[in-house]
């Protein structure tokens, strides 16, 4: 039996040009609304123990499909058949009173889920320890930031055992302490069996959590499928509505644009540097066809972190955003090599560099042993051209021989 089936799933709005149109409508009963569908015509199901990933770009139907899922919301069209407890974090402090204290919103929250006093009170102290939010149990939640929102939230809604989760991009405000915590949480629901509905922005994570994907286009479900299927269509789909690109610069082989400056708490990207990379009389980088390549990655790594749940991604990309080839440690079953005190890393090289010419850029990523949580990252860094003595076309030199044919 599947956790959620959705038949011709539709959910329309009215939309009134003036606020007292709603009110005339109201008294007179006559039609001052023009009807808008947020939602129309969706098919779809996730089974027990699949993880099912939601993409769209902004008013694509997303958050009005998840408020369907978690039952806020009832549909204008359309069968909607849920098996099972469903449990949702969807806006930031959606549930939540703000004059309540932390603990008398968890009190709210269980009830609000189903759970009985006796069974909220066996909870309490389970929900505290994992959002890690004991010093401010007693104060009013107008006082948290969105961080510890999130915190107290998602805490709740997977404390109460769940069969189907509903996760919007609420968590991406969450520090990455905690958003390691969270992600090792769902995954390790979807590992007891239970059904997860994952939205987000971030491509990276969907693919690597979800099996299956939806793409909401205009309210209505553009592709539906293999979540790498998916995410490949509405990435091509990204990129030809970013079709004036922005250009590279190769002012030095250390520049790098940072993700985000602030560094995490547990692991970070201490360096990335080259090694033995030939430069032109201008001082930029330049490689020839099959010339040898690398490039040294070191990583801070606390001492609270397992060194297996750290990892170094490399992928290699073209100046006008196509990725021609990505791998990580994790994907390889290789582990960080210790350097001195906290620092770790490896050194990645290609014995024989087959891209063609062209201009290109390295992303660099620290990930857990998932490949799903993101420790740091290093976006469009450490630009380098190549350049080929040969007249092949394309992006990467194919080893390849030419035989003669026989009858």
């Amino acid at each position: 039996m599947s956790a959620l089936i959705a038949t011709d799933l539709g959910k329309a709005y009215r939309r009134y040009q003036r606020p007292i149109d709603s009110l005339k409508e109201l008294i007179l009963r006559r039609q001052y609304h023009e009807q808008f569908w947020a939602l129309q015509g969706a098919n779809f199901r996730c089974e027990k123990g699949e993880a099912l990933g939601v993409v769209g770009d902004n008013g694509a139907g997303k958050s009005t499909l998840l408020k369907l899922l978690a039952g806020t919301m009832r549909p204008t069209h359309g069968e909607l058949e849920i098996n099972g407890r469903v449990s949702a974090i969807l806006e930031l402090g959606s549930g939540f009173h703000p004059d309540f204290t932390g603990l008398e919103n968890i009190n709210l929250g269980c009830a609000v889920l189903g759970l009985s006093a006796e069974e909220t009170a066996a909870k309490i102290d389970e929900i505290i320890a994992f959002s890690e939010l004991a010093d401010f149990i007693d104060q009013p939640v107008k006082t948290y930031s969105s961080g510890m929102f999130v915190r107290l939230a998602f805490s709740v809604v997977t404390s109460v055992d769940p069969d189907i989760l509903v996760v919007d991009e609420a968590l991406s405000v969450g520090d990455q302490h905690f958003q390691k915590k969270s992600m090792d949480r769902m995954i390790a629901f979807r590992e007891q069996g239970k059904s997860l509905v994952f939205c987000s922005h971030s491509l990276y994570h969907v693919k690597e959590l979800c099996e299956r994907a939806i793409w909401l286009e205009h309210g209505q479900i553009k592709a539906y499928g293999s979540a790498t299927d998916v995410i490949e269509a509405y990435s091509d789909h990204i990129r030809m509505q970013n079709r004036v690109s922005v250009p590279v610069t190769a002012e030095s082989e250390s520049s790098a644009e940072v993700e985000d400056v602030s560094r995490p708490l547990v692991a970070s990207i201490f360096s990335a540097e080259w090694v033995d990379a030939p430069k032109n009389e201008e001082g930029n980088i330049v490689y020839k066809t099959h010339d040898y390549f690398a490039i040294k990655v070191l990583a801070e790594v606390s001492a609270s972190l397992s060194l297996d749940d750290v990892h170094i991604g490399i992928v290699i990309k073209r100046n006008d955003g196509v990725d021609c080839y990505g791998t990580s440690t994790v994907m390889e079953g290789v582990k960080l090599f210790h350097l001195k005190e906290d620092i770790y890393g490896v050194v990645y090289e290609i014995e024989k560099l087959a891209l063609l010419s062209g201009n290109y850029v390295l992303d660099i990523w620290l990930i857990d042993a998932t490949s799903v949580h993101i420790y740091d990252s290093i976006l469009s860094g450490y630009p380098f051209a190549v350049r080929q003595g040969s007249s092949e076309v394309g992006m990467t030199y194919l080893q390849h021989e030419w035989k003669p044919v026989h009858e």
